[in-house]
């Protein structure tokens, strides 16, 4: 329950962006940075503040938000996705060090500061929540157990 939970939240997270997407007035210079990267970009939700631009879609089957600056500098993004597009030098250490757990799903958060994966594990005991940098150091994050 608390697997279906968690994968949900991130959905969920990531789905809500199209009920607040209102007609976004993107300009001209942020859509050419967008596509210039994503040109493979399905279901483009824009949605505007005063200060920066919000958009959700998916490409390569992989679910992304980022966000832009007016400039068209991309600020920031957060990815959702399946082992195979991990890094591979966190995929051997996670697979090694957790080598009895599967992992569900993988949340990348890039910005400023740099990169941070979330990695869920899951057995038949519970999940595992990884912290991991971009050298594959990682943390448990969290845990949770399952109900019997």
């Amino acid at each position: 329950m608390k697997k279906n939970f968690l994968t949900a939240a991130f959905i969920a997270g990531f789905l809500s962006l199209s009920v607040f997407s209102a007609k976004a007035d993107v300009t001209q210079k942020v859509l050419q940075s967008f596509h210039s990267v994503f040109s493979q970009a399905s279901n483009i939700k824009w949605v505007e503040y005063p200060d920066h631009y919000y958009v959700s879609f998916a490409q390569n089957d992989i679910l992304i938000r980022a966000s832009y600056d007016m400039s068209g500098n991309m600020m920031s993004s957060i990815r959702y996705y399946k082992e195979q597009h991990l890094p591979l030098n966190i995929l051997c250490a996670v697979k090694k060090a957790y080598a009895s757990k599967m992992i569900d799903i993988v949340t990348e958060v890039s910005n400023q500061d740099g990169i941070v994966y979330f990695i869920q594990l899951n057995d038949d005991k519970g999940w595992t929540i990884l912290k991991s940098d971009e050298t594959a150091n990682f943390e448990v994050a969290d845990k949770f157990k399952k109900a019997l």
